[in-house]
């Protein structure tokens, strides 16, 4: 069943439509000045806290460790940080060497050989896909492009530009042949972008590898809209048994917070196009695009998924901001292990209230302010 609870602080028009993660942990103290440390990244102390960042997939990784609990923590991060950006080059559609760009350009020619663990990231995208009858879609990115947002520079396109684009949308388009671990595109013009999955994957990865290396007790970030945390935060060498604190900011006014999440061996992803969109003849049009439809979606303030796996919160937190609320709780009545948070609000009107909608949470899970 779906829950509902009204939150009575106001919000703004003209602002940002989702602060996606505000204050990464609750219990961080104010930082001592940035010292250089593992590959290049920085590191702050806090009176509880190491914390690591460095610039990677057009926003900024942090990594948080219980302060002296793993005297390798700067080495790990050196190891994490290096595979964020080998995955970044991978992925990326803006560098021409990267796999991802390889595979755009040859795939309609002939099939293309992919690497394994990439050819597995395709497979769930595609998976994602069909459980959630198109709504999260990676060859979308040709609509993006088409309204001016892989640009920066929003324009409404005609319509009949957006049906020709729609022509190369769909999971349908694409061919994974697991025997051979190849993919092949049955349209010219199909064009896969990760930009949806690839920096949940990137945290996922990043977490196998701080286990490998005997991290058990970390929070990882990506832009604070992507988080997994493992194990327990400890506060004054006692360790709080529910995890880490992470709160959910309001989706137009980012300096207030609305909820409280605590997460243990989960990962919890945020979207809303309330930064990036524009205004035509008084209507604001957002970033995040249906891809069943190629029009940006207006439904909801933003969308937060509480799931094992970064790169599947990431990606349903996209698809459930273009899908209706009846199609959100079918989900999540399927798949009992995905939470979610909807904010809903009417930001044109002024001011408002915003509404929060919740499936599969507890108490235990969250707590509302």
């Amino acid at each position: 069943m779906k829950n509902r609870s009204t939150n009575r602080r106001q919000f703004l028009s003209g602002r940002a439509a989702v602060g996606a993660i505000s204050d990464a942990i609750n219990s961080v103290s104010a930082p001592i000045p940035d010292t250089a440390t593992a590959r290049g990244s920085h590191q702050r102390q806090s009176a509880y806290l190491e914390q690591y960042s460095k610039p990677a997939m057009a926003c900024q990784f942090e990594l948080l460790f219980n302060m002296h609990q793993y005297p390798q923590s700067g080495s790990a991060t050196g190891e994490v940080f290096a595979l964020v950006d080998q995955l970044e080059d991978q992925m990326t559609v803006y560098r021409d060497h990267s796999e991802i760009s390889q595979l755009n350009r040859r795939a309609y020619e002939a099939p293309v050989k992919v690497e394994s663990r990439l050819f597995e990231l395709l497979q769930t995208a595609a998976e994602i896909q069909t459980a959630t009858r198109g709504a999260f879609d990676v060859t979308s990115g040709q609509l993006s492009k088409l309204w001016g947002f892989e640009q920066r520079s929003g324009k409404l396109p005609d319509e009949e530009k957006i049906q020709n684009t729609l022509k190369c949308v769909g999971g349908g388009h694409v061919v994974l042949n697991e025997t051979l671990q190849t993919v092949s595109f049955k349209t010219p013009g199909v064009k896969i972008n990760l930009g949806g999955i690839g920096k949940g994957y990137a945290i996922d990865r990043s977490a196998w590898l701080l286990h490998i290396e005997g991290v058990h007790d970390f929070a990882i970030h990506g832009g604070q809209s992507s988080v997994l945390c493992a194990g327990n935060n400890a506060n004054e060498n006692k360790a709080d048994l529910r995890g880490w604190p992470i709160g959910l900011s309001h989706p137009v006014l980012p300096e207030i917070r609305l909820a409280t999440f605590h997460l243990k061996d989960q990962a919890l992803g945020t979207s809303g196009s309330g930064r990036q969109g524009f205004f035509h003849d008084g209507k604001r049009y957002g970033h995040i695009i249906d891809p069943r439809t190629g029009w940006p979606a207006d439904r909801f303030l933003s969308t937060t998924v509480i799931s094992p796996s970064a790169a599947l919160c990431d990606a349903l937190a996209t698809a459930f901001y273009v899908m209706t609320i009846e199609e959100i709780e079918g989900y999540c009545r399927q798949h009992t292990d995905v939470g979610a948070v909807v904010a809903i609000g009417d930001p044109s009107a002024g001011r408002g209230d915003v509404e929060l909608i919740w499936f599969n949470l507890s108490d235990d899970d969250w707590h509302r302010l």
